[in-house]
């Protein structure tokens, strides 16, 4: 049997390439699964902190930074500073940006029918309860803490 670590980190990289897939059936080849959950976020608030956008996906500063320069570079992001904190760099989506959205739309649909087909809605609640469990695992471990 496979631990449990492995199986996730297969499920993630088969929902990775199904993504890369839907992407590239919507014309989206010059944007990776990675960029999702910026595009989520900025869609919904229209504007954020690189350092809140960071936190509000989960990622490392330095990685956000360098996704949004990709994105910027594809002309879906615009950067600025914050005019009273020059320290704070804004990210904010462009017109090309905003136009995704749709398609971003079609593809987490598509994503959330295919990762729900043959669960039950108890299903996916416990499994939802089970892996939150295994995050706080790690998470204390992480900081030295037994678990």
């Amino acid at each position: 049997m496979r631990g449990t670590v492995n199986q996730l980190a297969r499920t993630l990289a088969l929902a990775n390439r199904y993504l890369v897939e839907q992407l590239e059936r919507q014309g989206l080849s010059g944007i990776a699964p990675s960029h999702g959950d910026i595009f989520v976020q900025l869609f919904a608030h229209g504007e954020l902190p690189m350092s809140e956008l960071a936190q509000r996906i989960g990622r490392d500063p330095s990685t956000v930074t360098a996704l949004v320069k990709k994105l910027a570079a594809g002309g879906y992001v615009a950067t600025a500073k914050q005019a009273d904190d020059k320290r704070v760099v804004l990210v904010k989506l462009t017109d090309r940006g905003r136009s995704l959205q749709p398609a971003f739309e079609s593809i987490s649909n598509a994503l959330v029918d295919v990762q729900h087909r043959g669960l039950s809605g108890d299903d996916l609640e416990a499994l939802d309860r089970m892996l939150r469990t295994m995050q706080e695992n790690f998470e204390t471990a992480l900081k030295g803490e037994p678990v």
